[in-house]
């Protein structure tokens, strides 16, 4: 069980909307744990703290936010029921810099901040006792439908991944990434349905020149 406060980098509402469309739902045809497959809001946690108060939390983040692009990396399978199944983020400047912020400042304020394998965005939660197998299903039936695995060609070989989030007017839409223009303060305890948005703080848009 958690507890405590965390603070999300969200995606913009129109691709959290498209994300959310993709992220794998319980299975009909297997049973699985009532814990695996919640609902979840797509995010990046910046930090948590089983410690901190709201208003530490609202001290720590920057006073002027600016949009944070987030672009994928690679679709991950791992051994913790909130790293079920996630996408690893690239450890952009911007994003680096904003998570390291705050952690800074919760380090002041004596809140043992941790922010285990930053950054990554979960897509599924699944239970311990579903196990690996389930989790390595969750991760392949993803691909099969939403996920465009390639690695790019240029020198670091990085690899890429693109979620193919359905169809809108425009046809398919496919998200390299996303763009953080909001960070929610989230409690985080008990089962994920009961968590709650306590607090969303909007980025200020950058003014083209």
């Amino acid at each position: 069980a958690t507890s405590g406060l965390s603070l999300w980098l969200v995606p913009n509402p129109a691709q959290l909307q498209l994300i959310q469309k993709v992220l794998p739902k319980q299975p009909k045809t297997r049973p699985v744990s009532a814990a695996s497959y919640p609902d979840i809001t797509p995010h990046i946690t910046l930090a948590s703290s089983g410690k901190v108060t709201q208003d530490a939390i609202l001290r720590a983040i920057p006073s002027t936010l600016h949009p944070i692009p987030v672009e994928f990396q690679k679709l991950e399978v791992g051994d913790h029921y909130f790293r079920s199944v996630f996408i690893s983020v690239k450890k952009t400047t911007e994003l680096v810099a904003l998570h390291e912020h705050i952690m800074a400042a919760l380090d002041r304020d004596g809140a043992s901040p941790s922010a285990p394998a930053f950054p990554h965005m979960s897509i599924s939660y699944i239970a311990d006792e579903d196990g690996a197998a389930e989790r390595k299903k969750a991760a392949d039936e993803l691909r099969a439908i939403a996920v465009v695995e390639g690695s790019e060609t240029d020198l670091d070989g990085a690899e890429t991944v693109v979620l193919r989030c359905g169809d809108s007017e425009e046809g398919h839409v496919c998200l390299a990434g996303f763009e953080g223009t909001e960070v929610w303060i989230v409690r985080c305890e008990g089962p994920v349905q009961h968590w709650q948005v306590l607090y969303k703080i909007t980025v200020t848009p950058r003014i083209e020149d």
